[in-house]
């Protein structure tokens, strides 16, 4: 698999709270690290007001683990680390601020607006473009997922169809065994999950790994089972802002749909700027349709 993974300037990391960058690499990190995640995301004054020996002796660890730990989600040492999470608490504490002459309608535009600006600073534009030439030369396209990213597959597949491309989507984990065993070295799969540890979508991406077909993922953590067996990766990291557990789901599905309506709207663009011939396809979808409309 290539490595997809954005290489963030300073401006684009400094964007990204801790969370964010621990969510992202977390299927990544090693059994000792995870426990170093874990009390970050639970306890984060710990480490900002505590020493890396105090940490360490806490966890009974070595200290070059948590050193180890900080360069495996893109900082430089403890002492950054430290730095970054008293910004994200400082950070936090001002949007608390700003947040309480908000309605809820309100706070949850601003949630899923920060979903997707997130997203965008994790995606990586390299892997976008490579997805849409690969998308736009297949001859088939097969697209998987199941449970809530189910409905977010049909959704790109209609997007796709639109454009005229030949493409079915599948949520049914026996139906997608039936669509992988037909694909080929002319063909890709699509698979989309929200965490990247879906069990089925990765075994079906695998098996379509076999076939010769080319594999794209959209999912939301870099360092997931998912990328794993995807010839790209496209990653749409989000940050958590908001201790309401009903809506981190949606900010999860927000990022992702915003994947899809970006890959449309290049694959659009570039198609609409080839022959003639492509601009009168793109319109079939839209006089297909006319007299359905009042």
């Amino acid at each position: 698999m290539k490595d997809t993974k954005k290489v963030l300037n300073k401006t684009e990391l400094d964007s990204l709270s801790v969370q964010t960058l621990i969510q992202s690499n977390y299927g990544g990190l090693s059994i000792t690290e995870k426990r170093i995640a874990d009390l970050i995301l639970h306890s984060p004054e710990k480490i900002i007001y505590n020493t890396v020996t105090l940490i360490s002796e806490e966890l009974e660890i070595a200290q070059s683990t948590v050193t180890r730990f900080c360069r495996s989600i893109g900082l430089r040492g403890f002492q950054d680390l430290k730095i970054r999470l008293a910004q994200d608490l400082e950070r936090k504490e001002s949007s608390y601020e700003n947040e309480e002459d908000l309605s809820f309608p309100q706070k949850f535009a601003q949630i899923c607006s920060n979903s997707v600006r997130d997203a965008s600073l994790s995606l990586d534009e390299n892997s976008i473009k490579q997805a849409v030439e690969l998308i736009a030369s297949a001859n088939k396209i097969a697209i998987f997922g199941v449970g809530e990213s189910g409905p977010m597959a049909l959704l790109l597949k209609i997007k796709l169809m639109g454009l005229g491309l030949t493409v079915d989507a599948q949520m049914d984990s026996h139906l997608q065994s039936i669509s992988a065993a037909h694909l080929n070295q002319n063909d890709i799969a699509i698979g989309i999950s929200q965490q990247g540890s879906t069990r089925d979508i990765v075994k079906i991406l695998d098996s379509v790994q076999q076939t010769g077909a080319r594999t794209i993922c959209i999912t939301g953590h870099g360092k997931s089972p998912i990328t794993e067996v995807s010839d790209i990766a496209l990653v749409c990291v989000n940050r958590k802002l908001t201790n309401i557990k009903e809506v981190e789901s949606f900010k999860s599905k927000t990022s992702i749909l915003y994947v899809i309506e970006l890959l449309t709207v290049i694959l659009t663009m570039r198609l609409n700027s080839q022959s003639p011939a492509s601009k009168k396809n793109l319109w079939k979808t839209t006089e297909s349709i006319l007299d359905k409309l009042y």
